[in-house]
């Protein structure tokens, strides 16, 4: 139902009823203009699903009555919807969603890819099977020209390969004795358990540096319990094996929580020697609890405590084995129900959706890294979130806050990812348009910000809110990146600058929440849970972006974040040059490069190791023709840009109209944007001086063909190319592949072929939904520039560089 916003409202007035929306009684300005923003986001859902319901003549508001109750009207859902605004803004065809490896793998080496400073990266990048990222990145880097003549140091120094597919100091593997062992009943359940004051030592570090982060207990009814164990030890009996597993998890988990000082200082021994005891108890206490048949919320409970601090930032494919089986035994029990349709208890209902929501992120968690998708569908489960926000005000309605928002967050913003993984596949099938797709994300945010915006923006916040704050920020900007990265290698029609644009600015808010979490000092308690916020792929896609685009407005806070993300592969890398004066945009920019080509080259060679050692498998239908380089303009090595995207041509003498060189000459990127002038890309000059191509195609005749430097895993492509008479040249479109059509061996791209449009394929029909898209993201921020100017002004400073 509309609201024309009046007081009363013009529904209300006809129908003689006191009005709902706005009291009059309250002239809080502040209240009444939050409430208006509100219902214009409102307004923008609802003319997402009536489809378009905005381009209708709206109803007379003279003195007809209007009735209260809404019309019946056909409503489309996301499978049915027919939209095409961007039905053909097809994603890459390089990102699959399925693995398979040869027999000839080696299981010896690690599964967990391998770490670049604090990112670690497999086979499978921002959760997709990226089987040819190493030769995507290294056809980038050969065909972009050096910015710098400061030598680079080579990235690949003897045994470089072996130091980093190695685990870090937070990997944690678990034993094959869980399942596979025996336990004894005559083994002391008890003989890893630490003294009593060091477990409550370790119990109040778990409180204040855990529980906080990765809550699995009910800590009033874990409290209990706890001291049940001690009493039972006390009379000389052994405690229930579910009740030793459930606090030896708990004790586990904060060990790993511990730094190295702090377990010393607390019970004089080694970090490692600490966490191993604890492991190893947990362990025995699970498999005593007979773990693989158990009926006990308390044991599943414990092993979900187990695996926590175990699934940070590197998970083998154990982890997300044993995340399988306890999904499996967890919907065994009926933890996927919501407990208030079987009568638990408040305590009990709590505690249980804690665990199961626990379960969902473990799901996530691994699916990304490992693959290939979730366990866990949206629709199947019932099971409410722990504790509803509205709870937690107190009786005069003043906000107050509760540590278990910051649960609360996490749980919303990872049940938002898992439905945008459908998003995704919907988008796939054509069943969903990219347009709402994106304000559906745009609604979330509106709907988080209006429930926990008055918890989380105050004057003066505690560190737990600062942190709800950038959790919060983070995860809304991943799911825009996670949504729109695989667009940005579109190789029929290029992705629209705005919608770039909502890339470049959410990846970077995501980036730098990211690192705030890991450098504020008043989050340091917290800082080992850092690494399961994210893997850092996102800093992949940043750092391509401004290696093949230095000028982005965002180049220099993207710039700052990969500094410290690759602190630890730049340590060898030489400082910049002064020499000839001082610093200058020009030689920021070469510095930049240098620094981008070798952290490239290296993330490549890498990768290339890794996946000869596992034994990755390559689809057949992937082609050496679908690596397509972004194409830079001809003497403007500082400044390359993508031409614009042909396929949104809006001729002004009609369909077929067009310049004399048969390019448009202008482009209309939204019915609310700005026009903008489109030159003719000139063509790339070769080193021997002649005219060459503007795009570059891989014709190798094996994966290992390129040896050196460049390519982007979300390069920007177009779908042709010019000839020195500046006519129009076709490329094989990698869309062969997209809509099932596999190309044949001798389809390679040839020079000289004319180009032509796809019978099927109207260029109007990829236009954007610009009027929904303008009422989530407004032009004036939004407006589609991506650069600063080649002139404009740019801060440059030390932290810069």
């Amino acid at each position: 139902m509309r609201c024309d916003r009046t007081d009363p409202c013009q529904n209300c007035r006809a129908s003689q009823q006191e009005c709902v929306y706005i009291s009059s009684a309250n002239e809080d300005a502040q209240f009444r203009q939050r409430l208006t923003e509100l219902k214009e986001a409102q307004d923008a859902i609802d003319d997402t699903l009536r489809g378009g319901v905005y381009d209708r003549p709206k109803p007379p508001t003279g003195g007809s009555q209007q009735k209260r109750a809404r019309q019946p009207e056909q409503i489309p859902t996301d499978d049915t919807d027919s939209s095409a605004d961007d039905g053909y803004l097809e994603p890459t065809p390089l990102a699959v969603q399925d693995a398979a490896y040869t027999d000839e793998a080696d299981d010896d080496v690690e599964d967990l890819g391998f770490r670049i400073g604090r990112m670690r990266m497999g086979e499978r990048v921002g959760g997709f099977y990226r089987p040819k990222i190493a030769d995507e990145i290294l056809a980038s880097l050969q065909q972009s020209p050096r910015k710098s003549s400061q030598s680079i140091p080579s990235p690949m120094t003897p045994g470089t390969i072996e130091e980093l597919l190695q685990p870090g100091p937070y990997f944690t593997a678990p034993s094959i004795n869980l399942l596979f062992s025996e336990v004894s009943s005559r083994e002391d359940l008890m003989q890893y358990l630490p003294p009593r004051s060091i477990a409550d030592g370790l119990l109040n570090w778990y409180w204040d540096a855990v529980h906080r982060v990765a809550r699995v207990v009910h800590r009033p009814s874990f409290a209990q319990r706890y001291e049940t164990l001690w009493e039972t030890i006390e009379t000389g009996y052994q405690p229930p094996p579910s009740l030793a597993a459930i606090v030896y998890s708990i004790l586990f988990s904060a060990s790993v929580a511990m730094s190295e000082e702090q377990v010393f200082e607390l019970c004089q021994c080694s970090r490692q020697e600490l966490k191993d005891s604890l492991q190893l108890g947990t362990e025995l206490a699970l498999g005593r609890a007979h773990l693989l048949r158990a009926s006990k919320t308390e044991t599943i409970q414990a092993f979900v405590a187990y695996l926590l601090p175990m699934c940070l930032n590197e998970i083998s494919r154990a982890h997300s084995t044993l995340t399988g089986m306890l999904i499996r035994l967890a919907e065994c029990i009926g933890l996927h129900r919501d407990p208030a349709e079987f009568g638990f208890s408040p305590a009990d209902c709590q505690t249980r959706r804690l665990v199961w929501y626990q379960i969902c992120y473990l799901d996530l968690k691994t699916s990304i890294v490992q693959g290939p998708r979730p366990f866990i569908q949206r629709h199947g489960y019932t099971t409410k979130l722990p504790l509803d926000v509205a709870s937690l005000q107190s009786a005069n309605n003043q906000p107050t806050w509760n540590d278990m928002i910051l649960s609360m967050i996490r749980f919303e913003c990872q049940e938002m990812q898992r439905q945008n993984i459908e998003f995704r596949t919907k988008l796939d099938l054509k069943k969903l348009t990219l347009t709402n797709v994106v304000s559906k994300l745009g609604a979330f945010r509106t709907e988080m910000d209006a429930k926990y915006g008055l918890y989380l923006n105050v004057a003066s916040p505690t560190p737990m809110q600062r942190m709800a704050s950038l959790t919060l920020k983070m995860f809304d900007g991943l799911l825009y990146v996670n949504t729109l990265s695989r667009y940005m290698t579109s190789v029929t029609y290029r992705i629209p600058d705005r919608l770039r644009q909502v890339v470049l600015i959410k990846g970077t808010e995501a980036l730098e929440a990211s690192v705030e979490l890991e450098i504020a000092k008043d989050l340091q308690k917290w800082v080992w849970w850092s690494s399961s916020w994210q893997g850092y792929h996102s800093a992949f896609l940043l750092l391509f972006e401004v290696f093949n685009f230095p000028l982005r407005r965002e180049a220099s806070r993207i710039w700052k974040c990969l500094e410290f993300i690759f602190s630890d592969a730049l340590v060898h890398f030489p400082p910049v040059e002064q020499k000839e004066g001082p610093l200058n945009i020009q030689k920021l920019i070469a510095y930049r490069d240098g620094k981008a080509r070798f952290l490239l080259t290296l993330i490549a060679e890498h990768a290339r190791a890794y996946q000869k050692a596992k034994g990755v498998k390559m689809p057949v239908l992937f082609k050496d023709s679908m690596i397509v380089v972004t194409p830079h303009k001809d003497g403007d090595d500082s400044d390359p840009r993508m031409p614009l995207n042909y396929a949104h041509e809006e001729p002004e003498g009609g369909a077929g109209s067009s310049n004399a060189t048969g390019i448009p000459s202008s482009i209309t990127p939204g019915r609310a944007g700005k026009q903008s002038e489109i030159t003719q890309p000139p063509s790339k000059m070769s080193s021997e001086g002649r005219a060459g191509p503007p795009y570059e195609f891989l014709r190798t005749t094996d994966n290992t063909a390129i040896h050196s430097s460049e390519f982007s895993p979300w390069v920007q492509v177009e779908e042709g190319e010019f000839d020195g008479d500046g006519n129009l040249m076709r490329n094989t479109s990698p869309h062969a592949y997209s809509r099932n059509l596999a190309p044949n061996e001798g389809s390679s791209a040839t020079y000289g072929e004319t180009i032509t449009q796809p019978k099927d394929v109207d260029p109007q029909m990829l236009e954007i939904d610009w009027t929904l898209w303008d009422r989530i993201f407004p032009p004036q921020m939004n407006d589609g520039h991506l650069d600063i100017s080649d002139d404009g002004f740019w801060n440059i400073g030390d932290d810069l560089v």
